[in-house]
């Protein structure tokens, strides 16, 4: 008798060895925000506020100042929008691909096209192609590119911003912060003429 009741205690305290740890609020967030930064998404603050979530906002606030520092959450990001607050997982999207979808997200296209541009310049450094605007993460419509050049052009905090075209039309900005007329329309240029002249 006493033997078999040493073995069920062993066998109980195997078990309990076995089972998985219950994940933590904060396993649970990050692993909602990692998975939705894979589909290409970025996850609002007032997502984690709503169904199936339904958190509070001093729940919310608790888990993610946790998250804050601890080194397993290193990855998960937090980008301050002016609608929302917005997370992301480094592990599948740059800081640079979140700023720009926070931006489309809250549909500021004047503050959108001025970063792609800014960036594109001082990063690679090239001029920026316009109609890389219609495509993803953007899908701006042409009017609505036309609309914002006309408001970039006669708004002070995008005066780096100037236009230059290639030779056979095709439409690109450049930044002054990074690259002068000329540079910007040498590379144009190149991209869409000599390269093919001269492969």
């Amino acid at each position: 008798m006493g033997g078999g009741a040493d073995a069920l205690q062993q066998e109980m305290e195997s078990a309990q060895q076995r089972a998985e740890p219950q994940d933590s609020p904060a396993d649970v967030v990050a692993d909602f925000i990692r998975q939705s930064s894979i589909a290409g998404a970025l996850v609002t603050r007032s997502m984690l506020l709503a169904p199936p979530y339904l958190m509070s906002e001093q729940d919310l606030t608790q888990v993610l100042e946790e998250m804050g520092y601890i080194e397993a959450f290193a990855d998960i990001m937090q980008n301050a929008g002016t609608q929302d607050d917005y997370y992301y997982s480094t592990q599948s999207i740059s800081v640079n691909y979140a700023n720009m979808c926070v931006l489309v997200i809250e549909k500021d296209i004047c503050r959108t096209i001025a970063q792609a541009v800014r960036f594109e310049c001082e990063t690679y450094p090239r001029p920026y192609k316009v109609a890389m605007l219609t495509q993803a993460p953007y899908f701006f419509e042409p009017e609505q590119v036309e609309a914002a050049l006309t408001a970039i052009d006669s708004h002070l905090d995008y005066a780096d911003i100037r236009p230059v075209a290639s030779s056979d039309g095709q439409a690109y900005l450049f930044s002054e912060r990074f690259m002068s007329y000329g540079k910007a329309y040498g590379l144009c240029e190149w991209l869409e003429v000599e390269q093919f002249q001269n492969p």
